[in-house]
């Protein structure tokens, strides 16, 4: 919305010292500040300040919730508000859309009686409700354009709304150890068990596999080093990295030529910045299972 509106600032009066000031105001139903100076030749001055409504003879007001949860059944409210000098006897109608494409979801929305009639005195207001049911997992972002029409007047309101899921993603894990040329069975118990649940929905499965496990624990060291907070725990932490990695440096010094080449590659990457399932396993406050 335009903060200001625009005029030509020459402005005459007439006998009797009045003013008229013509403009065209912008499209916002608000209330504006008013300041108006006057002075004359020998610098007597006047300050003027009011208060000014920019309004329309009919306006929709629609009255949304801050979100909407996947399976919520409600009541999408507004009402229509009648500023003229007479009756007013229209329609209003709903329209939903996905955000994201603009493509209209009243039938996902079980929106289907989406134009009401209505009816309102001069002076007074018409309630409306439309009932709609949220779908799970089908729109993240709503749209929503509420519109009425009375006659010559017309007015609408867009806007958007966030759709919060009410489902939680749930990671499970297990580690998995096998020596070369053997053979071993694993089970996942909360896999197993799932298929009895009627709520969950499996997403997916990752397998991650190493030769040589120890190299994801030295590869965490830069990590534990690095990591932003300065409690006691932390700088054990920190301490302790940097004394295994001196350690390792002390023992072995070809190693740290080794370690050269192998930075310069990429290779000491950790898999927590190369695999982002990984990393959202990690858990805020606890570095140790970087190495986990």
């Amino acid at each position: 919305m335009k903060e200001t509106v625009f005029f030509f600032p020459q402005l005459y009066t007439d006998a009797e010292g009045a003013v008229v000031i013509k403009f065209t105001m912008n499209e916002a139903l608000t209330r504006w500040k008013f300041l108006a100076l006057a002075h004359t030749t020998d610098l007597k001055t006047a300050i003027s300040a009011r208060e000014v409504t920019t309004s329309k003879d009919l306006m929709v007001l629609p009255n949304p919730p801050r979100f909407l949860r996947e399976g919520d059944l409600f009541e999408f409210s507004a009402k229509v508000s009648n500023l003229s000098k007479g009756p007013l006897k229209g329609s209003a109608k709903l329209e939903l859309f996905d955000a994201t494409t603009m493509r209209p979801v009243d039938a996902e929305f079980e929106n289907a009686s989406n134009t009401l009639a209505f009816e309102a005195q001069a002076g007074q207001s018409a309630p409306l409700f439309w009932k709609i049911k949220v779908p799970e997992g089908q729109v993240g972002a709503l749209t929503y354009r509420v519109s009425a029409t009375a006659g010559d007047f017309s007015d609408a309101e867009e806007n958007t709304l966030p759709v919060l899921t009410n489902r939680m993603l749930v990671t499970e894990t297990l580690p998995v150890y096998v020596r070369g040329g053997k053979t071993r069975s694993f089970t996942l118990e909360s896999m197993k068990t799932s298929a009895s649940s009627k709520t969950l929905s499996p997403y997916g499965v990752t397998l991650e596999m190493t030769s040589n496990p120890a190299w994801l624990a030295v590869k965490a060291l830069p990590y534990l080093m690095e990591y932003p907070y300065a409690c006691s725990e932390q700088i054990f932490s920190r301490y302790y990295a940097n004394t295994l990695a001196s350690s390792v440096l002390d023992g072995a010094p070809r190693i740290k030529t080794l370690f050269e080449q192998w930075k310069n590659s990429g290779a000491l990457e950790s898999q927590l910045s190369k695999n982002q399932e990984l990393k959202s396993l990690l858990l805020p406050g606890n570095p140790l299972g970087a190495g986990g």
